[in-house]
């Protein structure tokens, strides 16, 4: 599967080993906040920054957005979420003397008639310096509008590239969407059934964890190898995507059918093919043997 299984870790990760290019003689905290707020809300979140050099040194605010690629995996950016203009920087450049620690304040102001949803921000320590690029931290901030929250996923694709499968390399590729307005954790199962619709094997699938509100989220899933193991028939089969969302548990189901002919039925349609031609042929020559031996009586 093609997807990050941890989303906030690698999140985590990613500010603190991705973002910061150089060697940073500095740290933060907290590493994460959560907080509600209605339209015309106003809140000061604080971060601690911490110069651990024995230097005094200036540091930078800076607020960016996050947003999820197409593989699930986090994407830093500045200008790609509106809410990176509701956070207020005061002094935006502030020095800590060494080895000591010092409250960063960012304001957050959610404009009246904000309509409710989930936004995603990083809030940002940059370390002003001589270098070309100067390492920055950051705090995720999941900053939730208050309002009516609408959870609705739809899956966009379910296919294979193929119809009949002669091997082991069987999978599926999806696009789902996130057409709410919050994010929502998912769960999702692969379902295998014959012909009859006789389920003959289910088996859970990762999709990762959180989807971003309006974000789609595109990969490949494998079917499971301990299918492919068992004594399965060859023939006509349904395969099932079933994928459960948000605190509701909602479910959507896609489905495609295939054909499966292993090699080792191939093989015995082949030697069965041969065996009935080479009997046609001596039944044949047996039958002319005869008819001559006729004629010369």
């Amino acid at each position: 599967m093609l997807i990050n299984k941890k989303l906030f870790i690698t999140m985590s990760v990613a500010i603190f080993f991705l973002m910061a290019q150089t060697a940073s003689a500095f740290s933060i905290s907290p590493l994460k906040y959560t907080t509600t707020m209605a339209g015309g809300d106003q809140q000061d979140l604080i971060v601690v920054v911490k110069n651990d050099s024995d230097k005094d040194k200036i540091f930078k605010k800076v607020v960016i957005g996050i947003k999820q690629d197409a593989n699930g995996r986090p994407i830093f950016q500045n200008n790609i979420d509106i809410a990176e203009s509701w956070v207020k920087i005061k002094n935006e450049k502030e020095t800590i003397k060494a080895n000591k620690s010092k409250d960063f304040i960012f304001e957050i102001l959610i404009p009246k008639n904000t309509p409710p949803g989930a936004h995603y921000l990083g809030l940002a320590i940059e370390e002003e310096g001589g270098e070309s690029v100067s390492p920055r931290l950051a705090t995720i901030l999941v900053l939730q509008v208050a309002g009516t929250a609408t959870e609705s996923v739809r899956l966009e694709n379910f296919f294979s590239i193929k119809k009949y499968f002669f091997d082991k390399n069987w999978f599926y590729f999806f696009d789902i969407k996130n057409n709410g307005n919050i994010g929502v954790d998912l769960k999702g199962e692969i379902n295998i059934l014959s012909v009859s619709n006789k389920l003959v094997f289910s088996s859970p699938i990762n999709l990762g964890n959180k989807l971003f509100a309006q974000t789609n989220r595109s990969a490949r899933t494998v079917i499971p190898i301990s299918f492919l193991n068992q004594m399965i028939w060859p023939g006509f089969y349904h395969v099932q995507m079933v994928i459960h969302y948000g605190l509701t548990n909602q479910q959507i189901v896609g489905s495609d059918i295939f054909w499966y002919l292993p090699i080792w039925f191939l093989v015995s349609v082949v030697v069965l093919l041969l065996a009935v031609v080479i009997l046609i042929i001596k039944i044949i020559r047996h039958s002319n043997g005869f008819k001559k031996h006729e004629k010369l009586d």
